[in-house]
């Protein structure tokens, strides 16, 4: 029986009245954690369906290119009744999930895309992809299944989807297990100018204040006003603009 160790990641986990500042492509948006639920959810991409198969054993002969590879997938399940196409997909406004990913074997390579259909972590001149997935993942030595890293980190709006993609450097094929660690949180929006411009500081009245990054840089659209009722606040605003934000400008 494995143990579940959470200390790599116990300091990064939002707690009720932890302040947060949630960077989004355009801007910050400043909220204040009401509830939270942490649990476990065990993901067997095979058997729910996400992928049709083992990730293909490696045909690579330098350890860089042509590995066994799988196109980023929604995190559907076919043995939920309802078969979500995402199960991590969030119907209610005013929540995120906070997610931290345990992977098993320890060789697999994680790849995030987030929006679906937006690839994260890529360098400059090339985006990871099945002929170069050298860069840009998160594998199980990392992130073992029970003693997840705070790199493997993905925060979830509402609204937005996202979809893990694989690659296998053995020579032989490999089966996929992975282990959400789900913070589900319920939030308001701070709408108090003198806190947001503390929490911008970084300092938040002395209150555990976090940055929580959606995404990456690659940009996204989203519905700021539709989600948030308000507009989102560039890093290093001043108060009139944070005040001009709040009523939606």
């Amino acid at each position: 029986m494995y143990e579940t160790k959470l200390d790599k990641i116990t300091d990064h986990i939002l707690r009720p009245n932890d302040l947060a500042l949630l960077n989004l492509p355009d801007g910050l948006i400043p909220i204040r954690v009401l509830k939270t639920e942490f649990f476990q959810y065990q993901y067997d991409p095979v058997a729910e369906g996400q992928i049709p198969g083992e990730i293909p054993a490696s045909a690579s002969v330098d350890g860089a290119k042509n590995l066994g590879f799988q196109i980023p997938e929604l995190l559907k399940s076919g043995i939920i009744a309802a078969q979500p196409v995402n199960v991590l997909r969030l119907d209610s406004p005013p929540a995120i999930y906070q997610v931290f990913v345990g992977i098993a074997p320890s060789y697999v390579r994680l790849f995030v895309a987030l929006p679906s259909t937006a690839s994260q972590k890529n360098l400059e001149i090339i985006n990871w992809s099945s002929a170069y997935a050298a860069a840009g993942y998160i594998d199980g030595f990392t992130s073992p299944l029970y003693c997840p890293s705070p790199e493997s980190e993905i925060i979830i709006p509402y609204g937005v989807d996202v979809a893990l993609g694989y690659a296998n450097p053995l020579f032989e094929p490999v089966r996929p297990l992975l282990m959400f660690y789900v913070n589900r949180v319920r939030f308001g929006v701070v709408a108090d100018v003198d806190l947001i411009l503390d929490m911008l500081d970084k300092r938040g009245r002395g209150e555990r204040t976090f940055i929580k990054t959606v995404g990456g840089i690659t940009g996204f659209t989203y519905p700021y006003r539709d989600t948030f009722r308000i507009s989102p606040i560039p890093i290093g605003a001043s108060r009139e603009e944070v005040v001009r934000r709040l009523k939606g400008g």
